[in-house]
């Protein structure tokens, strides 16, 4: 019995071995072989061009260029949150929204874009007080995603 049941041990101990290689030949196989982490000069150059392709566009297509502001700011550029703050804000090419333009224009001034405060100083009487905290929560939380952005795997 004893046997038996030294037996029965070692096929199952030979059944787990199995079963554990089959697994990691599998998790070798679903991997990417090209995944690479980017660091943050990676996506400061993309932000710069996402802004510079913005800065093309803002002429003869500013809803486009307005794209390329938005992808620039999600990315850290200063200068591409002031732009889009002050798109929302003046409501010609995007729709006009103070909220929206606040949380941009914050993200704008923490970036080191003097010219940021001056705007959210004339733009802040026109929002409520819930209003103010919930763009400073929605700019909280893209500053969040912007620092994330670094650390982003890509193929």
């Amino acid at each position: 019995m004893a046997t038996d049941v030294n037996q029965w041990q070692t096929q199952l101990l030979e059944q787990v071995d199995k079963l554990i290689a089959v697994a990691r030949q599998q998790l070798v196989q679903q991997q990417p072989r090209d995944v690479k982490v980017r660091g943050p000069e990676y996506w400061q150059r993309y932000a710069k061009h996402h802004y510079v392709k913005a800065a093309e566009l803002i002429k003869h297509s500013p809803f486009d260029a307005a794209k390329h502001f938005r992808r620039a700011a999600l990315l850290g550029h200063g200068k591409a949150m002031f732009y889009l703050g002050q798109l929302f804000l003046q409501g010609e090419h995007l729709p006009a929204s103070p909220f929206h333009a606040c949380c941009w224009l914050t993200l704008a001034e923490k970036a080191g874009q003097p010219t940021a405060s001056k705007l959210l100083e004339q733009l802040t009487p026109r929002l409520t007080a819930h209003e103010i905290n919930l763009a400073r929560r929605l700019a909280a939380e893209r500053f969040e995603q912007l620092c994330d952005a670094s650390f982003t795997h890509s193929n």
